[in-house]
């Protein structure tokens, strides 16, 4: 019996029947959307075409829950209406499962606003506007011509109008200094204006007067000419290592042409460690200028001292106010301004009780950080304060001899001892 031959098995190459099906026109939404001759090109980012297109198949497929396998296209079926930051629409309808955009739906706003900013910060773009950035309705000259002619016509001619007589003025003062020969003293001078004691150290806002009037005081004690003409007065400052968004941009566009240069792509990590990095270059420049500064005397004329030495002046003025010297001496007797300055004096030499309890510390930076004497001749307001520090020392001396004996001396600037031992 013969045996039939089998029929021949039909070979085909594989590999070819792969490529044939995935440069096909089904899986593209246009026929020419790849193109073999294009399949080695390279993008920016040195990836070929077949590489993203690979990618963007893979983006598209994903497995569900139930274990189905979801292609997702145009018509997905499990896309949604995204949201904005304000929870409204934004027109974009993304998948739930891929997080592909699948399509866009633009919708018609309803605040009657179309999308576009109306101004612009830069004066160029407001060129040609309307006057005061606004438009209003112009006035009609007409009509305020036949408004004018009938109040006109309400005139009487044959009466003279009276003149307008000036406002008076809100507060008639008194003449100072010596009357004349012939003038006769008035009788009803009004109320006199209300002046704050500064010797009612118990009020709070009081006290928070005297301090930035001490505060004041200590700036004025220093006078702008030294300030602006002190060599080396301030370091060498570069605003760019200050500037955080300059410095970023800057280091991020560096690292992305080395990223494209090597072929990669950029990694979010990494531009995470940049900002980190620019932040430590910021405080490492903020360290050194505060360093330089404290070198060259920036402490003295610095916040912290300053603050310091007017809370100071502030204490030992209460102090001084509760002994007999102050409490019993008529308005006027003693400023606070030259006390002040006599404090700020004090630390030159520094002032102590006679168990050498610390009143006023020694400062030997504040003696070098004082302007020249042919600085402080040359403003007289500047001069008048320094010549004032006298009196005021004078007046911290009879205090503290008006206080009595040293336990009651302690007891009464004790809250001037305790921020002396801070500076």
């Amino acid at each position: 019996m013969a045996v039939a031959e089998m029929p021949p098995i039909p070979t085909f190459d594989m590999w070819a029947e792969f490529d044939e099906a995935r440069k096909s026109t089904d899986f593209f939404d246009t026929p020419d959307a790849f193109d073999a001759s294009s399949e080695e090109d390279e993008d920016e980012w040195g990836f070929t075409t077949s590489a993203n297109e690979h990618s963007k198949m893979q983006c598209s497929v994903c497995r569900l829950p139930d274990g189905d396998i979801h292609v997702c296209d145009d018509d997905c079926q499990y896309a949604v209406q995204g949201l904005d930051f304000n929870g409204r629409g934004n027109g974009d309808w993304v998948c739930a499962h891929t997080g592909r955009v699948v399509t866009r739906h633009c919708e018609e706003r309803t605040d009657l606003s179309t999308g576009r900013s109306t101004w612009s910060a830069d004066p160029d773009m407001q060129g040609g506007g309307p006057m005061g950035g606004k438009w209003r309705k112009k006035r009609d000259m007409k009509k305020e011509s036949q408004a004018a002619y009938m109040v006109s016509r309400q005139f009487d001619d044959g009466a003279m109008p009276q003149a307008i007589e000036a406002p008076k003025a809100a507060r008639a003062g008194v003449k100072r200094g010596a009357l004349c020969v012939d003038e006769a003293a008035p009788e009803d001078t009004g109320p006199k204006r209300i002046r704050v004691s500064k010797k009612n150290v118990g009020s709070s806002s009081t006290r928070n007067l005297l301090v930035d009037e001490a505060t004041t005081t200590f700036s004025k004690l220093f006078g702008k000419h030294y300030l602006n003409s002190r060599p080396n007065k301030a370091p060498i400052i570069d605003a760019r290592l200050l500037d955080f968004n300059l410095l970023f941009h800057a280091a991020v566009k560096k690292y992305l042409k080395e990223t494209a240069a090597k072929g990669a792509r950029p990694v979010l990590d990494d531009i995470h460690n940049i900002a980190l990095a620019v932040d430590n270059v910021i405080a490492d420049e903020k360290r050194k200028l505060a360093e330089e500064s404290s070198a060259r005397g920036g402490s003295i004329t610095g916040m912290h001292f300053r603050a310091n030495a007017a809370r100071l002046a502030v204490a030992l003025w209460t102090g001084a106010c509760n002994t007999s010297y102050l409490s019993q001496a008529r308005r006027g007797a003693d400023s606070f301004r030259p006390f002040c300055a006599g404090v700020f004096y004090g630390f030159k030499r520094g002032l102590a009780l006679a168990d050498g309890t610390v009143l006023v510390p020694r400062v030997d930076d504040f003696s070098a950080a004082l302007p020249s004497t042919k600085i402080i001749a040359s403003d007289l307001a500047l001069k008048s304060l320094h010549a004032s520090s006298h009196r005021g020392l004078c007046t911290i001396h009879r205090a503290i001899a008006a206080a009595g004996e040293l336990n009651e001396a302690k007891k009464i600037f004790v809250e001037a001892t305790r921020i002396a031992r801070s500076i």
